[in-house]
């Protein structure tokens, strides 16, 4: 082996190519994605307490990260299995496609500020009463 110092003057540190590693905890993967260093996140829908994991299908959406929901967490498994790139490749395209690019179609929109038949009665009860108390000082 050469010195240190020959080491250093010859070439710089050139760091290693690392292959692609699954990474697990909501900590862990919140932070891959926030930094966009997340390729896909799969979680499973069977989270307990559902409040550790309910942010992330919205984080990813905002920063570009393809998100999976998959039923159970034995079915990890067969994602987790793949070793080939191209297989991969395919799944986060048919994921993409499947749910982050149609995230506002698959976003509910409930209401649209219309009042249910009963609230709008009660309303006018409150209001009915408001005038005949108004008649009844007035005159």
């Amino acid at each position: 082996t050469a010195p240190l110092h020959l080491k250093a003057a010859s070439k710089g540190d050139v760091p290693t190519k690392r292959p692609p590693v699954l990474q697990a905890g909501v900590n862990t993967v919140t932070t891959l994605v926030e930094n966009k260093k997340a390729q896909l996140v799969v979680t499973a829908h069977a989270v307990d307490p559902i409040e550790l994991a309910a942010f992330l299908p919205v984080l990813c959406h905002k920063m570009g990260v393809p998100y999976y929901i998959i039923k159970g967490k034995a079915r990890l498994e067969c994602l987790v299995s793949l070793e080939d790139k191209g297989t991969l490749t395919k799944q986060v395209e048919a994921i993409r496609t499947d749910y982050n690019d149609r995230y506002d179609e698959i976003c509910h929109h409930w209401g649209g500020n219309v009042l249910s038949p009963k609230a709008v009665a009660h309303i006018a009860k409150l209001e009915k009463a408001r005038a005949k108390e108004l008649a009844t000082k007035l005159g």
